[in-house]
């Protein structure tokens, strides 16, 4: 069965906007940069990038590598219980990072 994506919460958006040099930075990074830049964040800041990430087609991706780094009840904290359950799982799968 085909993985559903639940959007995060809008608020969740709202109120953790994302600066947009931490976006194009990590856009721009290899794979080990993106690992650096949010080890050095808290969980709740990974959390918050993980969703509006997963939220936009072009960085799905990074976004689900992102929430790798965080636990379900971060995820589920900043976005959300269904959204954050399904970052949280979508995040886990083994494609999850695969190109």
């Amino acid at each position: 069965m085909a993985q559903q994506h639940v959007r995060p919460m809008p608020t969740a958006f709202a109120q953790y906007p994302i600066p947009l040099e931490l976006l194009a930075a990590l856009h721009r990074a290899s794979e080990g940069d993106v690992d650096a830049l949010v080890s050095r964040m808290p969980e709740t800041g990974r959390a918050r990038l993980a969703a509006y990430c997963t939220d936009k087609d072009h960085l799905h991706r990074l976004g689900l590598r992102i929430a790798g780094t965080c636990d379900e009840a971060a995820l589920v904290r900043v976005v959300g219980p269904d959204a954050g359950a399904s970052l949280y799982a979508q995040s886990r799968l083994p494609h999850a990072l695969s190109s």
